[in-house]
């Protein structure tokens, strides 16, 4: 009898979007050579506060600041179970801030113009203000949130939108962005009996229809 995977007990598949995977959507200003970002705030790499860590996330300038990242659909997403998401951040400061985020994803089509995650989202999933560690360079990791996409058979990719929506009495670049989770239920078998389809187009081409 061929294997489901409704019969199997997979685990969710978690994807790491780090900083670099939404400076595709950063262009250099042409004055002072830094990259900067093309959503709102034009935000920028910036190191963290404690210097130590050698590393390197976004600066949140602003209240509404925000970034993108362009993601293929991965061709083991079961698009029957929600989307989860967290936000990772560092936060310079020994406050209590409060900062909320929220989080829009578009889905994209071959051959359609792409627009704005944000214009018109097909998921937005919010993040509630909480309060920080008070610990100065702290990391942070946001509880998961969840949200249902509509995929049609010709989506091939989401465009994501992330906003700090607001800094919550932080200061200026005080909030380092360092990464967006994603988690989402897998669907790994088809309904044939072929362990591999004739070419890898005829496998990956259309993740959702399979």
């Amino acid at each position: 009898m061929p294997i489901r995977d409704k019969a199997i007990g997979w685990k969710r598949r978690r994807i790491f979007l780090h900083p670099i995977d939404f400076a595709s959507q950063w262009l250099e200003d042409g004055t002072s050579k830094v990259m900067t970002g093309q959503g709102a705030g034009t935000p920028v790499f910036a190191a963290l506060g404690v210097a130590a860590s050698e590393l390197v996330g976004i600066a949140i300038g602003a209240a509404g600041d925000e970034v993108y990242a362009f993601l293929p659909i991965p061709w083991d997403l079961d698009p029957d179970y929600p989307v989860w998401a967290r936000i990772w951040f560092t936060h310079d400061s020994t406050d209590a801030d409060t900062p909320d985020w929220r989080v829009d994803f578009k889905l994209i089509k071959k051959q359609i113009a792409i627009s704005d995650a944000k214009s018109s989202p097909d998921l937005t999933l919010t993040f509630a203000a909480k309060a920080v560690s008070t610990t100065s360079g702290a990391l942070e990791v946001l509880q998961w949130e969840k949200g249902s996409l509509t995929f049609d058979e010709d989506d091939l990719a989401m465009m994501i939108a992330v906003e700090c929506n607001g800094l919550g009495g932080a200061d200026a670049d005080e909030i380092k962005f360092m990464g967006l989770e994603l988690a989402y239920t897998v669907r790994a078998t088809v309904d044939v009996r072929e362990t591999t389809k004739p070419t890898p187009e005829d496998d990956d081409t259309n993740p959702i229809a399979s």
